[in-house]
């Protein structure tokens, strides 16, 4: 019997794969900063979050890849906030209902406070979309303490 040779190096994808990525770190920071808090976010409110979520979130400008929203995925999962659940289709018709991967907190007790105490020392983007979710979250805690006040 003959055995078949392997097919594709997956050394050579995984390389490539990640010279893309930092590519996309480094001349879509802004964006990616912000995919990163969407996803924080939905993760936060909903236990899960996949692509489709933070493309509702955050639009993606036409004249760049929505592959970016893996790097988003990629850095929280290898940063051990997220990790891979199982997968849901794609309700983006552009998308063709494909799976796509969804993910779970990695504690799935972790609440904003906890995200901070834990994950503040990480490198950007995700200490930044940590910040902005604590500076939305404090806006929000703020208006609602001044409405409970005016309220009483």
């Amino acid at each position: 019997m003959s055995s078949l040779p392997p097919i594709g190096d997956f050394d050579k994808g995984k390389s490539l794969r990640d010279a893309a990525l930092n590519r996309l770190r480094t001349r879509r920071a802004d964006l990616i900063r912000e995919c990163t808090a969407a996803a924080l976010r939905v993760a936060l409110d909903r236990g899960e979050v996949c692509a489709d979520d933070v493309r509702a979130v955050v639009p993606i400008p036409a004249d760049i890849s929505p592959k970016l929203v893996g790097v988003v995925f990629r850095d929280l999962a290898d940063a051990g906030i997220l990790h891979r659940a199982g997968f849901r289709n794609s309700t983006r018709p552009a998308a063709h209902a494909r799976p796509l991967s969804l993910w779970r907190l990695t504690d799935a007790d972790a609440d904003l406070a906890a995200l901070i105490a834990a994950w503040l020392t990480l490198p950007d983007p995700i200490c930044a979309a940590i910040r902005t979710l604590v500076a939305a979250t404090t806006v929000v805690t703020d208006e609602r303490a001044t409405r409970d006040r005016q309220n009483d």
